[in-house]
């Protein structure tokens, strides 16, 4: 196989190219599913809601757009799998509420000492700390969605 030089070297492979194209609708997908999550917990953690609180209905609002957004991502449709899928991205979706819960109630520790007057800060602090927890869950989730949650969109793939 001779090494190519110029456009071509540039262009993706195949495998390259689906990876993109997940990425780009996992990223679209993760956006929806952030603005809806991120628009509730603001809500009502700001309406004086506990952090823990605010952390659920935020992630209600994300996760059932996010599940099915990105079950249309990796190409599953009709009830086919839908109880294995469902299965394997509670956990995932749990585990990430959790861990965002955890941030945002530390968080609130944090910011009441720092913060004791006044509420716009303290607010901020929380909900930075409860959206830096799914910025950083990002790259975790690309992965688990596509290795775990929905693999068998591996089955359709020609091979080489």
């Amino acid at each position: 196989m001779a090494a190519t030089s110029g456009p071509e070297a540039q262009q993706p492979t195949g495998g390259a190219r689906r990876y993109w194209r997940l990425l780009r609708r996992f990223t679209g997908a993760s956006a929806v599913a952030t603005v809806s999550s991120q628009l509730v917990f603001l809500l009502s953690y700001s309406l004086s809601s506990m952090p823990i609180l605010a952390t659920v209905l935020g992630w209600l609002a994300g996760a059932v757009p996010n599940f099915l957004l990105n079950r249309r991502t990796w190409g599953s449709r009709g009830r086919s799998g839908l109880r294995g899928e469902l299965a394997r991205f509670i956990p995932v979706s749990v585990a990430t509420v959790l861990i965002a819960g955890t941030a945002a109630n530390y968080a609130e520790t944090l910011a009441l000492h720092l913060f004791a007057e006044s509420a716009t800060p303290r607010v901020a602090l929380v909900w930075g700390a409860y959206l830096g927890t799914y910025l950083l869950m990002f790259v975790v989730k690309f992965f688990l969605m596509d290795r775990v949650v929905f693999p068998s969109h591996r089955r359709h793939e020609p091979a080489r």
